[in-house]
């Protein structure tokens, strides 16, 4: 049985008011990782518009020749 099948077993055992507690607890929490991930998406791009190195590139020879890797 998958999580969200044994989640919506549990909504069907539990009482509503104890199943709006968890409704509400369950709501917030999604909203709180979708914003923390919204807020570092927007720190990560204000940080590429800071960079004063942006939009110039590093060759591929360049970067195999760092790793050891032979291009052919």
């Amino acid at each position: 049985m998958s999580y969200q099948e044994r989640i919506a077993q549990l909504t069907v055992d539990i009482p509503d008011q104890f199943a709006a507690v968890a409704y509400f607890w369950l709501k917030n929490y999604l909203q709180a990782i979708e914003s923390a991930d919204e807020e570092f998406c927007a720190e990560m791009y204000a940080r590429y518009l800071a960079n004063p190195d942006k939009g110039s590139g590093t060759p591929i020879e360049d970067v195999a020749a760092r790793l050891g890797v032979v291009l052919e």
